[in-house]
């Protein structure tokens, strides 16, 4: 199966990920997701579009895997967390004998439902074999990598490890998790401790055997400072036994002018070679604000990682992202609950649609004009 032939809908408030294939009502595996609902499972249906055999999977409220990671900073602890999840929903669905290569494990096809505090997995189920787990999830580790935000070399070596492990034909997502979790790195704290020596002046040094310092100024008093003044007093008086007689000095120096035309020109821009800028103008009567669009990913929402914060309730935490591609602009719907329109016209989810000057964007309620 190709990506290319997976693509969204929207209806009314559902949003529905589209994929070619055709279920086996009477088979053992598709009877037993109907009759259990099996809660790591996307829910689907069998529909036909143009004559051609389609599985539809409700996605309503849910967001996408790839747009999860690309929203968040990508830390070794979301990681190993996200990775405990995959596994968690693949575990649930093996105890209903449901075989693997069943399960599309892309990062398209895979969704997170958040809860309070927490996100559930929810994974792809096919009529077709789409390859083993070790198969598909170690294209999913290199995704992982390849969005990492981790500065900590200790940690990354922690991470390429488990990466390695992914490399062998017969590894188990266990040996995974086990990798990321029992080798978790313990940085040493640096402090600050006094030591004293008999008969001379109080040393400071930087040791790891103390935890209570936070500052350095903590360790020594200023008012008593004998030590270091002693070692500036030598080098005051080793600089007046210097003499300078011998040394020629050359009186004659060159002169150096400064163009003031030259100083004060600026190059001119032309207008074709400024960067265009897209501006967000609220057009509601709420207390929203403006937005100019800064980044060529911008994203729209609630929540304190998006680059355009709304405060609207109606608004979702991840609601819209704008894309700027070269000059133009695109808006793109990210699975939001009440949905984003342009100029009246709902989006459907992950298309994007061009903008241009005037257009009339509504994230759920909260109306923009882009400039």
């Amino acid at each position: 199966m190709e990506r290319t032939d997976i693509t969204f809908e929207r209806k009314h408030n559902e949003s529905y990920m589209i994929i070619a294939g055709k279920l086996d009502v009477a088979s053992y595996e598709t009877r037993m997701i109907k009759e259990n609902n099996i809660d790591a499972l996307l829910d689907m249906t069998s529909i036909s579009i143009d004559g051609k055999n389609k599985i539809s999977y409700k996605i309503s409220r849910k967001e996408n895997l790839e747009d999860f990671v690309e929203a968040n900073d990508l830390t070794g602890e979301n990681l190993e967390r996200l990775i405990l999840n995959i596994k968690i929903a693949l575990d649930t669905i093996s105890n209903y004998l449901i075989d693997e290569e069943h399960i599309l494990l892309w990062k398209e096809t895979i969704f997170l439902e958040k809860g309070s505090d927490n996100y559930q997995i929810k994974l792809c189920y096919t009529a077709d074999k789409n390859g083993t787990i070790q198969e598909q999830f170690r294209e999913l580790m290199e995704f992982f990598i390849s969005k990492l935000t981790i500065s900590d070399r200790e940690a990354s070596k922690q991470i390429y490890k488990a990466y390695d492990l992914c490399l062998k034909d017969d590894y188990t997502l266990d040996e995974i998790v086990e990798a990321l979790q029992n080798e978790s790195i313990s940085k040493p704290e640096i402090y600050v401790e006094q030591v004293s020596l008999e008969d001379e002046e109080p040393i400071y040094e930087v040791t790891e055997d103390s935890i209570d310092s936070e500052y350095i100024s903590d360790y020594y008093d200023v008012e008593k400072q004998s030590f270091f003044s002693s070692i500036f007093s030598k080098i005051k008086n080793l600089g007046n036994k210097m003499s300078f007689k011998d040394i020629e000095v050359n009186d004659e120096s060159e002169d150096f002018v400064i163009d003031p035309e030259y100083e004060l020109e600026e190059k001119t821009v032309l207008l074709s070679e400024t960067k265009p800028v897209g501006r967000l103008v609220y057009d509601g009567n709420s207390n929203e604000d403006d937005f100019i669009i800064t980044k060529d990913i911008f994203r729209i929402g609630t929540s304190k990682n998006n680059d355009a914060i709304l405060k609207s309730r109606t608004v979702s935490g991840n609601h819209a992202k704008i894309t700027k591609d070269g000059n133009d602009f695109y808006i793109t719907d990210s699975n939001s609950l009440n949905g984003s329109f342009l100029n009246s016209l709902p989006l459907a989810y992950r298309k994007p649609y061009k903008l241009k000057p005037m257009d009339v964007i509504r994230f759920a309620t909260e109306s923009y004009i882009f400039y």
